[in-house]
């Protein structure tokens, strides 16, 4: 707002001049004793506008002393405990921070998370008790006492194998019943054990089984009508008798495998590995092949020698009823050099050192 006030250009008493000299220089001048207006306020956050825009209202700005959390509960899932609490009330909080020990001693309890909210989860996997404290902390740093000197206890469940094994040991295994029956919870070398039937071998025929968990399971000659299993992860395992139909497979690792009447129709491979390979009677159909390599012979399936059939072996011997070239025929000595070439237009008898010394037909 400065050079908002005009100049005084008319004479005006002495006294009147200074007067208004101080006041223009309070609205116009800095430092602290300026005049701040509302605008400056509000932009500075000191303040906030009246609805319409017409005046406006001081903001406390001042941050209270943390009061400790109240109403701390907790409860056990799976792995994880979840905590809670009533949410703070006083000015300027920042943060709660949660503490917790497996005994019932707050001076060793150790700070496990830090939340801006009123809920906490604390994974510490299964069979597992914590106890815990929570305590509030504010803008400026300072933190305010736990809610309470006795902590606050929570379990995570029991793995089923745990639990069969503390049943075991306190019952024994020499019961004729296959399992365990407990008609209300107990507690077994400080584990407490929820009231339920626990069974070491099941047999179920004709059951029906909704969201069941099954870990480390091995399942043997399992049969499963009409199944949709996504992400298959199956280890070591003997399929046989599989038909896939419109099967996509990437990667595929196949180990001393042995395939008999595979049918693959309309089928691409590409990149395929196949090492040590013994493939008989093979039907392939408008195959390419590049670069074969053939151990002794190629010969026709009505192949006799000196009277039926074709043979090509790998000494580069070749016996066959009659052959048509289009090309020229040269047949050269691998001792000496000469050669005789033979064309649809003449024959040429080459030397050692590769002169004609015979033509016939065409002399040109």
């Amino acid at each position: 707002m400065a050079n908002n006030i005009p100049s005084v250009v008319t004479p005006l008493p002495r006294d009147l001049q200074q007067f208004i000299q101080r006041v223009r220089e309070a609205l116009d001048g800095g430092g602290i004793d300026a005049v701040v207006t509302a605008r400056e306020l509000i932009a500075a956050g000191i303040a906030s506008s009246t609805p319409g825009g017409t005046g406006f209202t001081a903001l406390n700005t001042e941050i209270d002393s943390p009061s400790p959390p109240t109403n701390l509960s907790a409860s056990g899932a799976t792995a994880n405990i979840i905590l809670s609490w009533n949410a703070p009330v006083y000015r300027g909080h920042a943060y709660t921070e949660i503490w917790a020990h497996t005994a019932n001693v707050l001076g060793s309890a150790s700070l496990v998370g830090m939340t801006s909210g009123n809920s906490f989860a604390h994974n510490i996997g299964g069979t597992a008790t914590r106890y815990y404290w929570v305590r509030n902390i504010n803008q400026n740093g300072l933190a305010s006492g736990y809610n309470a000197t006795n902590g606050v206890q929570a379990s995570t469940s029991s793995s089923p194998d745990f639990l069969m094994e503390l049943l075991a040991e306190s019952y024994g295994t020499n019961s004729e019943a296959p399992f365990f029956q407990l008609d209300s919870a107990t507690t077994i070398n400080g584990v407490s054990v929820p009231a339920g039937t626990y069974i070491k071998a099941a047999f179920i025929h004709e059951a029906t089984i909704t969201n069941a968990m099954i870990g480390d399971a091995a399942v043997d000659s399992a049969k499963i009508a009409n199944a949709t299993i996504v992400d298959g992860d199956i280890a070591s395992a003997t399929i046989t008798g599989a038909k896939i139909g419109s099967a996509t497979i990437t990667g595929a690792n196949i180990a001393s495998a042995t395939i008999t009447n595979a049918n693959i129709q309309d089928a691409t491979i590409s990149t395929a590995k196949i090492g040590d390979a013994q493939i008989t009677t093979a039907k392939i159909g408008d195959a390419q092949i590049t670069n074969a390599k053939v151990a002794n012979v190629i010969q026709s399936a009505n192949y006799s020698s000196g009277s039926a059939g074709w043979k090509i072996n790998k000494a580069g011997e070749m016996e066959m009823n009659n052959a048509t070239f289009r090309g020229a025929l040269d047949v050269k000595s691998s001792a000496t050099g000469e050669r005789t070439v033979v064309t649809n237009s003449g024959v040429k008898v080459f030397d050692s050192s590769n002169v004609v010394r015979v033509k016939l037909g065409d002399l040109s």
